[in-house]
């Protein structure tokens, strides 16, 4: 089972090292995007990687919230990976990016009303039906709430989660982020977040900065896990069933050892976990 493992994402730094021996790992994600490309690099050492590891794909540009239409090859180039690959998850990230055809790098907040949570559902049950299963929605990293909000994040996805089925991917760095943004309890979050609806875990790194005299962290994912986001994890943990669990980390890409030692990190306080829970 992968309930208990510990995955990184496949960088093309590290392309020859995963796949020219098995590397102790439990599972690697990739960006769904970048292997659309049948007869790319990408696409050629992702088929060999995924004679030895279990794959998880992750994708950013659905733009799920977006008001314009559902671009639905997007989600059949998806498919075409989902049918090759067979991965054990298939996520996407809650926000959207593209406004009058371009798009943007980063996801933009979305309102948490009733009316969009409608929209929302709507276009995840068509992603679902083109990829005949469901999908995992990340929780976004705020930095602002919407004037509009009526209902809260947990209360959204959790709606969301019961109207179609699909999955929640829980990124606790972003729950760090948005709670020191936003002023609210990141325990009660995660508490709020049943595991029952959680297919997987991101940890990852932030840098803070101070900004108009307030502190500030920017959801870059090129360092190591923070202190914070490590207690964050181990609170989970004590509270939940072990989920599939990522290192995330896309930028100033490390050596992969360094990267492997994180992933030992994660792995360590879930067997710890388990062992604390069995003694109970």
């Amino acid at each position: 089972m992968l309930d208990d493992l510990v995955g990184i994402g496949m960088r093309p730094a590290h392309y020859e090292q995963l796949t020219n021996s098995q590397v102790d790992i439990g599972w690697l994600e990739v960006h769904s995007e970048n292997h659309f490309e049948v007869n790319s690099e990408a696409t050629y050492y992702l088929d060999k990687a995924s004679d030895r590891y279990p794959i998880s794909l992750h994708g950013v540009g659905l733009a799920l919230s977006s008001n314009e239409l559902l671009d639905t090859i997007h989600v059949h180039n998806i498919k075409k990976l989902v049918d090759r690959y067979q991965p054990f998850c298939i996520s996407e990230h809650l926000g959207w990016s593209p406004i009058a055809g371009q798009h943007y790098s980063d996801a933009l907040p979305i309102p948490y009303t009733e009316e969009n949570l409608k929209h929302v559902i709507n276009r995840v049950e068509q992603v679902q039906a083109i990829l005949g299963q469901a999908i995992a929605i990340e929780n976004p990293a705020r930095y602002s709430q919407h004037k509009n909000n009526t209902l809260s994040e947990t209360d959204f996805l959790s709606e969301l989660q019961l109207a179609t089925n699909c999955k929640i991917l829980l990124d606790i760095n972003n729950v760090h982020i948005s709670s020191h943004q936003l002023d609210f309890n990141p325990y009660d979050y995660l508490a709020s977040i049943p595991s029952s609806i959680v297919s997987e875990i991101h940890l990852s790194g932030s840098s803070k900065h101070l900004k108009d005299n307030r502190i500030t962290f920017d959801q870059e994912h090129g360092q190591k896990v923070t202190p914070e986001v490590w207690q964050l994890f181990e609170y989970y943990l004590q509270h939940s069933n072990t989920i599939p669990t990522l290192i995330e980390w896309d930028t100033n890409i490390p050596q992969l050892n360094e990267l492997l030692q994180e992933a030992r990190t994660a792995q360590k306080m879930i067997v710890k976990s388990q062992r604390f829970k069995n003694a109970c």
